[in-house]
């Protein structure tokens, strides 16, 4: 029989031997080694204490659960480096996960909180599902940790992953879980006797799990979504994010030009968005690389005209698929809440 892992307060006193800057948040990093067995914390305290600062120090120990997590094939410990900051549009959602960071404060339990469970977010191709959900754990300080359906069902026996999976990231929470496009995986549609048993397994777990997992999954395709699943108790909220309105369409055109080394203040955001109807925040990141090529072949510096005639050669998903488009904002609007004030 295994040993069990070090558990806070072992890895506490680990932390307090490593003799880190006194500064740097004590409680994160004990969350960040959580999952990791005495020797390993030791190891990971020690690399990250060499570090510049707290955030590069968390980033290393939260690196070093890689090891922890090779036990199951169907888990992937993913690199969070986008923020919030890196997310134009859906103030609302971002707001609310800023609210659940306190969750994970030392009193919150006694205050009567408890941790929160996750979010389903719903919405169009291309417009930040999966970016919000890499920037949770970002916001929350906590390790990205993310399932792949498709290694459950390739694995002879799925319903024995589901389960070493889920207990492979409860042993390293807490954690985000990231399930994308979770209908690929668990459709209503698409589900044999095989399925059924790892939809079943899979949704027990969401509904009993007592680690603290925020689970963040996405979904496109929301009429192969099951209806259990969408159930409160499961996740704590269901947002819906629609189509960037003109604010947050200069807010993401902003961050695309910043990202890529240009003074957005230098370009007319404002007015070359207004003209950007139903376009997706991945559109808008397609024209300004677009651009950038146009501007390269020129051997000129980024202008104006090079992102115009970028967008006028490029068709929206919104135009080529209307009305798919258009039932599922109507889906939105009855069944989600809006991840935007200005939607």
């Amino acid at each position: 029989m295994p040993l069990p892992l070090p558990d806070a307060a072992t890895l506490g006193a680990t932390l307090d031997a490593e003799k880190l800057d006194a500064s740097w948040p004590r409680e994160a990093f004990v969350r960040a080694a959580l999952g990791l067995t005495r020797d390993e914390a030791s190891r990971a305290f020690r690399l990250a204490r060499a570090l510049p600062d707290a955030d590069q120090a968390l980033q290393r120990v939260i690196a070093e659960k890689r090891g922890a997590l090779r036990r199951s094939a169907c888990l992937e410990l993913v690199d969070a480096e986008v923020t919030l900051d890196d997310v134009g549009g859906p103030e609302v959602l971002k707001t609310w996960l800023r609210a659940r960071v306190l969750a994970f404060d030392s009193g919150a339990h006694a205050f009567g909180l408890s941790e929160p469970r996750g979010m389903l977010v719903c919405g169009i191709q291309g417009c930040g599902k999966s970016l919000v959900s890499k920037a949770t754990a970002r916001v929350l300080g906590l390790p990205l940790v993310r399932l792949d359906f498709a290694e459950v069902f390739a694995a002879g026996a799925p319903e024995h992953a589901i389960h070493e999976a889920t207990r492979a990231v409860e042993a390293v929470a807490p954690a985000v879980l990231w399930v994308d496009e979770i209908e690929k995986g668990l459709g209503a549609d698409a589900r044999d006797a095989r399925h059924a048993r790892v939809f079943g397994a899979f949704l027990t777990w969401l509904q009993e799990r007592r680690a603290p997992v925020f689970v963040a999954a996405t979904a496109n395709d929301v009429e192969r979504l099951p209806p259990e699943l969408a159930r409160r108790g499961r996740f704590d909220e269901v947002f819906f994010v629609d189509l960037p309105s003109p604010k947050e369409r200069a807010q993401i055109l902003s961050v695309h030009l910043t990202r890529r080394g240009r003074d957005a203040s230098a370009y007319p955001v404002d007015e070359l968005t207004r003209e950007l109807e139903h376009w997706s925040g991945a559109e808008i990141e397609q024209m300004v690389s677009a651009g950038l090529f146009r501007a390269y072949a020129e051997k000129s510096e980024l202008t104006e005209e090079h992102l115009r005639g970028a967008a006028r050669e490029l068709i929206p998903l919104a135009t080529l698929y209307e009305e798919k488009i258009q039932a599922l904002r109507q889906w939105g609007q009855a069944r989600a809440r809006r991840a935007s004030a200005d939607r």
